[in-house]
């Protein structure tokens, strides 16, 4: 039968370990100083086999820009390889020809890559934009993502927005240099109605008299200049949004009207209102727009001079719920304006 060991007592286990502790410190130091040492070693070396001139500087320069160089022809020399294919888009045009059905939108990463809008169906919306956490993406229940995760500039800013307002996430399927990925919004925004495609449907006046309807849907109104009304994708704080585009008369306080028969009303009519291009910088006083529901004021919203933006609001028609009525926008301005006013509008259910 083996002997048993000793038993240890629990004053000469907190010796031991104060002793690893102690040797475990030694160590720690002794590499510290082993790291000092060798780096004034180094930057001595480096003194003695060339000394601080009047070129050292320069020559630090020249190689920075070597450095940069080369880095930049490696980076462009293999930027083919991580673009997508000509066959890489017709795969994903395909694969979303196969799987989209109503309510489907595209979202691209980074939001400058257009080449999608040459390959993907033309009925299918492509949503341009840097972040989609704040945007109402109207009448859309699924959205596409196309990525390009290769591209300069590339970064996961859409899948972390569309992710977080996901109910169910499916992919990413790799097609070459792309990435497809479905996302199903789990509160999507569907409307009663969207009115700018409803212009075909509206009577539009300028100080009372009737404006005339033209081609593709736009009104020409009888003004010096001539006061144009049309569906249009702007540009409106940088970004493409589709929207009812009209400029306010040129007399001051004159009201263009833009009026919308049998229109589906729910709880709330929600918009946005802004001025395209770089007209945005500029003016010298505020746009009006109020809003009636056949002919009760339900309120109004301004465009001040000089904000650029995309501006929310939201109006409440809860009374006017479950029921068909006439939407009547009336634009005004206190002075005279040549600024495009932008503005959407669409009617939420119950």
């Amino acid at each position: 039968m083996r002997p048993r060991a000793p038993e240890v007592g629990p004053e000469r286990l907190s010796l031991r370990a104060a002793l690893r502790a102690d040797v475990r410190a030694g160590l720690h130091a002794a590499a510290a100083r082993a790291r000092t040492t060798t780096a004034r070693l180094a930057a001595t070396t480096l003194r003695l086999l060339w000394p601080p001139g009047p070129r050292h500087g320069a020559a630090l320069f020249a190689m920075g820009v070597a450095a940069l160089g080369c880095y930049g022809m490696s980076f462009y020399s293999t930027l083919p390889e991580r673009l997508p294919t000509a066959l890489d888009w017709r795969s994903a045009a395909a694969l979303l020809a196969r799987d989209a059905r109503p309510g489907d939108a595209v979202a691209l990463a980074p939001w400058w890559s257009e080449r999608a809008r040459e390959v993907l169906p033309a009925s299918f919306p492509v949503l341009a934009f840097p972040r989609l956490a704040g945007e109402d993406l109207v009448g859309v229940r699924r959205v596409w993502l196309l990525s390009l995760p290769g591209a300069p500039g590339h970064r996961p800013d859409l899948e972390r927005d569309l992710g977080a307002r996901a109910s169910a996430v499916i992919g990413p399927e790799r097609l070459g240099g792309l990435e497809v990925a479905r996302y199903d919004l789990r509160t999507p925004t569907v409307p009663l109605a969207f009115l700018p495609d409803l212009l075909a449907t509206a009577t539009v006046s300028i100080g009372g008299r009737s404006c005339a309807r033209g081609a593709r849907g736009r009104f020409r109104c009888p003004a010096p200049p001539s006061v144009v009304v049309a569906r249009e994708v702007r540009e409106v704080d940088s970004l493409p949004r589709p929207c009812l585009c009209a400029r306010p008369p040129p007399e001051p306080g004159t009201p263009l009207t833009i009026a919308f028969p049998a229109v589906p009303l729910g709880r709330a009519l929600r918009g946005h209102t802004g001025i395209a291009g770089e007209a945005a910088l500029a003016g010298a006083g505020s746009i009006r727009l109020s809003v009636k529901v056949d002919e009760e004021d339900i309120g109004a919203t301004e465009v001040p001079p000089a904000r650029p933006g995309w501006q929310a609001f939201q109006l409440d028609t809860s009374r006017q719920a479950g029921r068909v009525g006439t939407v009547t926008f009336t634009v005004t301005a206190a002075k005279v304006d040549r600024r495009d006013l932008c503005f959407d509008a669409y009617t939420l259910p119950e």
